[in-house]
C-alpha cells in the first residue's frame, strides 16, 4: 500500500475484484504485468485477438496524465509500480478536474484524460476517435461540518437539491427532521459549497440531483459544470482537497467529495452522511454497497462503456458510484506510446498488476467487474500508433 493513504476498514484490503475475477485471472485480461520483457499479447478474454503486442517498450515512454482530482490519488499510487513492472514506463499523474482531463485528451496535450464523466453523446460524436476506458469503479461522499450534531445524518437527493438551490436554508428543516427522529438538529444555516472547476464530481453529484428532484431535473440538469442556482451563502472550492478546506473551515457546510479523499475528510473532523437510495435505504459508501450498485448496473454496459451507475436498483445499493474512465485518443504518435498505454492499461485492471485489494482499498476503489472487463480490454485493443 503506497505510503500517503490510510485504508478505509470499510473496504478492507483484500483483492476487490468482484465476481470470481480475482480467481479466475484469465476472465480479468491477464497479460505479462510483473516480467519487464516484451512478449507478444495473448488472446483477450473476449475471445478476440489483441491488437499488438504489450509488453516494457524498446524506449523509455512517459504517459501524460491530468484531470479528476478523484482518480488522481489512484494513479499516483499505480505510478511507482507499474514504473517497476515495466521499467520503460513512467505514469506522470496530475489533477485539474475531469473537464480538464477530457479537453486535454481531446487537444493531445496529455496522453490520458482522467474523468468521473463519460463522454457525452455530443463529445462522442464530435471525437470519434476518443476512447473512454475505465479502469475502476469509485463513489461520491456526502459530507457536513455541523457542530454539536451527530455524522450519519440521514440525507435524501431531493433534499440535496433543495439545499444547493436555497430552498432548505437551515439544518433544522422539518424534511431533515421527518426522517431523522431522536436527533437534536440546529437551527444552523446551510452553507452548500459547490466546484468551481469543470468537475466529474459534480457531474454525477447533479446525475443524484436530477433524478431524486424534478425541479433540478429540469433547471441545472447535470454535467461537469451546470448552471447552479443562485444562493446567497454558497460557497465554492477547486478540487476534492479543496472541498474539503472549505468544508472544514465554514460551520454548517455540506459537499460532495470523492471517495478516494474521504479518508482525509473524515480525518480532518467531517460528518459522512447516510444517503437514501432507490430502495429507500440509508447507506454510506463502503466495499458492500458499492458493489451492490455495480452489480446491479454492469450487465448493462454498452461496448462504447460510456454508462450512468448513478441511483441503481437493490436494497442495497449505495446511490452515488461511477466508473473512473481514462480518456485516449486511438491513434498515438508512435507504435512505443501506443504499446506503452496498452500494457499501462492491461496492468491497470489485473488482479495481479494494478488493481489489487491494497491498492483499491488505499484510495476507497472498487475493481471492475468480470462481466465489463471484455468490453474494457476491446477498448484497449483500438489503440494503435
Amino acid at each position: 500500500m503506497h505510503p500517503k493513504f490510510v485504508g478505509n476498514p470499510r473496504f478492507g484490503v483484500i483483492p476487490l475484484a468482484i465476481g470470481a475475477c480475482a480467481l479466475a485471472l484469465s476472465a480479468c485480461g491477464t497479460t505479462t504485468t510483473t516480467h519487464p520483457a516484451k512478449s507478444p499479447a495473448p488472446s483477450s478474454s473476449s475471445g478476440q485477438p489483441a491488437a499488438a503486442a504489450r509488453g516494457n517498450p524498446s524506449t523509455a515512454v512517459t504517459l501524460n496524465e491530468a484531470g479528476s482530482t478523484l482518480i488522481y490519488p489512484y494513479l499516483q499510487v499505480l505510478a511507482p509500480q507499474v514504473h517497476a513492472a515495466y521499467s520503460n514506463i513512467t505514469l506522470a499523474p496530475g489533477p485539474g478536474g475531469s473537464g480538464l482531463g477530457i479537453s486535454e485528451a481531446v487537444g493531445n496535450l496529455v496522453q490520458m484524460g482522467g474523468s468521473d464523466a463519460y463522454l457525452s453523446p455530443a463529445q462522442a460524436t464530435a471525437n470519434p476517435s476518443l476512447l473512454n476506458i475505465p479502469i475502476a469503479i469509485s463513489a461520491q461522499a456526502v459530507d457536513y461540518n455541523v457542530p454539536g450534531m451527530p455524522a450519519n445524518l440521514k440525507i435524501t437527493g431531493n433534499i440535496l437539491a433543495q439545499m444547493y438551490e436555497g430552498k432548505i436554508t437551515k439544518w433544522n428543516d422539518p424534511q431533515l427532521a421527518s426522517i431523522n427522529p431522536g436527533v437534536t438538529l440546529p437551527a444552523v444555516k446551510v452553507v452548500p459549497v459547490r466546484r468551481v472547476d469543470s468537475s466529474g464530481d459534480t457531474f454525477i453529484f447533479t446525475s443524484l440531483l436530477t433524478k431524486t428532484n424534478s425541479a433540478w431535473a429540469n433547471g441545472p440538469a447535470f454535467g461537469t459544470t451546470v448552471t447552479w442556482p443562485s444562493v446567497s451563502n454558497e460557497l465554492t472550492a477547486n478540487g476534492n482537497p479543496g472541498m474539503i478546506q472549505v468544508c472544514k473551515a465554514n460551520p454548517g457546510c455540506v459537499a460532495y467529495i470523492g471517495v478516494s479523499v474521504e479518508n482525509t475528510a473524515l480525518q480532518q473532523g467531517l460528518q459522512e452522511a447516510l444517503l437514501q437510495n432507490q430502495a429507500g435505504n440509508y447507506l454510506v459508501p463502503d466495499l458492500a454497497t458499492i458493489t451492490s450498485a455495480v452489480n446491479a448496473s454492469s450487465g448493462s454496459t454498452p461496448s462504447n462503456l460510456r454508462q450512468s451507475l448513478i441511483y441503481s436498483s437493490g436494497a442495497n445499493s449505495y446511490p452515488i458510484i461511477n466508473f473512473e474512465y481514462l480518456m485516449i485518443q486511438k491513434t498515438q504518435p508512435n507504435p512505443t506510446t501506443a504499446e506503452a498505454i496498452r500494457t499501462f492499461l492491461y496492468w491497470a485492471i489485473s488482479p495481479t498488476g494494478g488493481a489489487t485489494g491494497g491498492n483499491l482499498s488505499a484510495v476507497n476503489f472498487v475493481a471492475l467487474p468480470t462481466s465489463v472487463i471484455p468490453k474494457v480490454e476491446a477498448a484497449i485493443n483500438k489503440i494503435t500508433g
